[in-house]
């Protein structure tokens, strides 16, 4: 008996596995017939691309529209749901007429009769991008101002002439989908040099190729072993702008024995300087940076892991200079920035740009004007927590300062 109820229930699994087996995954709605298609075209060219707007047809069983169309010799498709009633296109690198293919598709995957549009992409964004390119001479290499008025996601590679192999060799590639900008090429010999810029995008689409010839300007990154702190040593120029309480502005202090000022400038990124917080702004932070040198331009690297753009980190800050602390009348002004977030999102809000920004260091040059100095001092107005705020504190990550060494 029991033999007999094994050879059942044997032949009952296998009955299940085989109609297990004859299953077959099908469209929702298998009624076999083509919808109609969509009617009424219209095309808005763009940068690179086009919308394309049309009307749907009358069907129940319409899931989506799309579009086929060639890129650089691939064949590519957009998808637009029944909910919408235009389709874009993009990836083109030129303005030449070109035919799109519209085709609406029905629940069972049928697709309807073509309906062929002739769209004209207007100027690509590489192109865009690549007339704005300006190039200048600057400490160690060069700095290049950019436009992209259509905020696309382009890269900007540069390039250096190899004299001896006599070939192109690539520096670096900017990646950015930011309106407008600058990023700069450093640590190059102060000789005449060949280099070359070209813009392209995720598509495959490149620019002409800009080739221009300078010098850069020569520099060196300042040995910051050699730099030390000055508070509690010298008198504190009362300058404005002065705290809001009317006290008179005071030297930072340490937050903590765990984020001292040397942690400023230890050539790490990841250690931090961190003041007390919610005291008077501005704070004054005086360094010594033990020579004597004509300061060129300085990065900071902002705390990050989510406070970029926030929290202590700085908003508003002048740079000061001298080469006799103990004269209080004898500083200058060197430099004076605000903050500016790529994005221009609101405050907690950060983009992909925002974020690499902060992570990558930011940059900032010296004038050109400004007297050699071996004393500086940091004077932050504010922080992005408290933007103009009578109260708030400072931190960073690191700051690297460049220029000229003086005999």
């Amino acid at each position: 008996m029991k033999k007999i109820k094994l050879l059942c229930y044997c032949l009952l699994f296998l009955g299940a596995i085989a109609a297990c087996k004859s299953d077959v995954h099908s469209p929702i709605t298998a009624d076999g017939l083509a919808p109609k298609p969509v009617s009424n075209a219209q095309v808005k060219n763009l940068s690179g691309g086009a919308i394309i707007s049309y009307a749907l047809p009358d069907d129940a069983n319409l899931l989506y529209v799309k579009a086929v169309y060639t890129l650089n010799g691939v064949q590519q498709e957009a998808k637009a749901s029944f909910y919408q009633k235009s389709i874009t296109v993009q990836g083109f690198g030129d303005t030449l007429q070109r035919d799109v293919t519209l085709y609406a598709v029905s629940r069972s995957e049928q697709v309807s009769s073509p309906v062929v549009v002739k769209v004209s992409p207007l100027t690509p964004p590489v192109k865009k991008v690549a007339v704005s390119l300006n190039p200048q001479a600057s400490f160690g290499g060069f700095n290049c101002a950019f436009a992209n008025p259509d905020s696309a996601n382009v890269a900007i590679f540069s390039l250096l002439y190899d004299e001896q192999q006599r070939t192109w060799k690539q520096l670096d590639g900017y990646y950015t989908s930011l309106p407008s900008g600058n990023f700069s090429i450093r640590g190059l010999n102060p000789v005449l040099q060949k280099f070359a810029l070209v813009v392209r995008d995720h598509w495959g689409n490149k620019s002409d190729t800009l080739k221009f010839s300078l010098t850069p300007v020569y520099e060196v990154k300042l040995d910051k072993t050699k730099f030390a702190d000055m508070r509690k040593k010298y008198p504190i120029p009362q300058i404005a702008p002065l705290p809001l309480s009317g006290v008179a502005m005071k030297e930072a202090v340490d937050y903590s024995s765990s984020y001292p000022i040397k942690n400023l400038y230890d050539d790490n990124t990841t250690s931090m300087f961190h003041t007390k917080q919610n005291v008077d702004q501005p704070i004054w932070i005086p360094i010594d940076l033990g020579v004597k040198a004509r300061l060129s331009r300085y990065i900071l690297w902002q705390r990050v892991g989510g406070f970029e753009f926030n929290h202590g980190n700085p908003h508003e800050w002048e740079l000061w200079g001298t080469n006799n602390p103990a004269d209080v009348n004898s500083w200058v002004l060197l430099d004076h920035e605000v903050m500016i977030k790529p994005s221009g999102s609101p405050l907690g809000v950060n983009t992909t740009d925002d974020t690499f920004i902060a992570t990558s260091g930011q940059e900032y040059q010296f004038p050109s004007n400004i007297p050699a100095v071996r004393y500086v001092a940091w004077k932050n107005i504010d922080c992005w927590a408290s933007p103009q705020g009578m109260t708030g504190f400072f931190h960073l990550f690191e700051l690297s300062v460049y220029g000229q060494v003086q005999p």
